[in-house]
């Protein structure tokens, strides 16, 4: 069922009503939600040596994710939030009908976990870079399952060649063998982290790797597409041993990004936007437009063709 829209005041009288809410009150404390269970939220106080506690919620705050900072009060040993403090950012994504998702909130670094099997799939990972773009996360591109390569490759999937001109950091590794998981951790430390991807590119054992003291349930592959059963129900915040935290979030075959209108599209392709200042036309979408920069160095390489491609086919689908 799709969840019912708030009014523009409906949104209005919400604000306004957090706005009015005292921190200084004796009942009332500030907390991270750490998990999403059913009808209660696991909070994390801020105070230091406090007990996580589950939290009741009004329904009409909206959504309220993984890595949102709340106000909570307690009243009658009983815990509920009562404001949702002013978000970073918020990450969400579309469903197949339609419907927005959110999945994390006040996040830093964006992990997009990709791997040998199933191989990657670029306007997915294009997908993920945008989002990341407008949001003004930082981004690892993690190509997972590296002991599964049965021919030494310097460039599995072309993805060096394509993305590291960018400035995107790729990094390869292997929770098998441990390849460069320890670099991983250190990447991870003083950041929120995000660790996304399709189901079974190894979300669940990376996490494990990265939190070897916690229980992460890792689920069985199939053999006919190679893809993995959704080990993560809801999304969960943990520490990391180095600092920061990371937030995994259930696998999902589709990331379909709730895209900022305020913005073109292009801005969230690096290249597209550096070379568009060049274009004939201010306003040029770089489709059919005469003397488009960006199609000029499609054609002459400097731009891959299929992020240009995905870019195309991103800016088809918001229309």
């Amino acid at each position: 069922m799709a969840k019912r829209r708030l009014s523009l005041q409906q949104k209005q009288r919400i604000k306004s009503a957090q706005a009015s809410i005292d921190l200084d009150h004796a009942d009332h404390f500030q907390g991270t939600v750490i998990a999403h269970h059913g009808g209660e939220l696991e909070v994390e106080p801020d105070h230091l040596n406090a007990t996580r506690l589950a939290c009741k919620f009004r329904t009409n705050l909206g959504a309220i994710v993984t890595g949102d900072k709340v106000v909570y009060q307690v009243q009658n040993d009983e815990a509920a939030i009562i404001s949702v403090i002013p978000r970073s950012n918020l990450l969400q994504r579309q469903d197949g009908f339609g419907q927005i998702k959110s999945v994390a909130a006040n996040i830093t670094q964006l992990i997009i976990c990709l791997a040998i099997e199933p191989s990657p799939n670029l306007y997915l990972l294009d997908q993920y870079l945008v989002s990341a773009e407008q949001q003004d996360l930082n981004v690892i591109i993690l190509l997972n399952k590296m002991d599964l390569l049965e021919h030494p490759d310097p460039d599995p999937f072309l993805l060096k060649s394509i993305y590291l001109s960018l400035g995107y950091q790729i990094l390869e590794v292997s929770v098998k063998t441990g390849l460069n998981i320890d670099q991983l951790q250190e990447l991870c430390k003083d950041h929120t982290n995000v660790i996304s991807g399709v189901s079974g590119v190894g979300k669940s054992s990376i996490t494990k790797a990265i939190l070897p003291d916690i229980e992460i349930a890792i689920g069985e592959i199939s053999d006919t597409n190679k893809e993995g059963r959704h080990t993560t129900r809801t999304s969960h915040l943990y520490h990391l041993p180095r600092g920061g935290q990371l937030i995994d979030t259930p696998g999902i075959r589709g990331f379909n990004p709730v895209l900022d209108t305020q913005q073109p599209l292009s801005h969230g392709f690096r290249e597209i936007h550096n070379t568009a200042h060049a274009c004939k036309f201010s306003n040029c979408k770089h489709l059919n437009e005469p003397k488009c920069a960006v199609r000029a160095a499609v054609e002459m390489g400097t731009i891959a063709a299929s992020r240009y491609e995905n870019y195309v086919k991103l800016l088809q689908n918001q229309d």
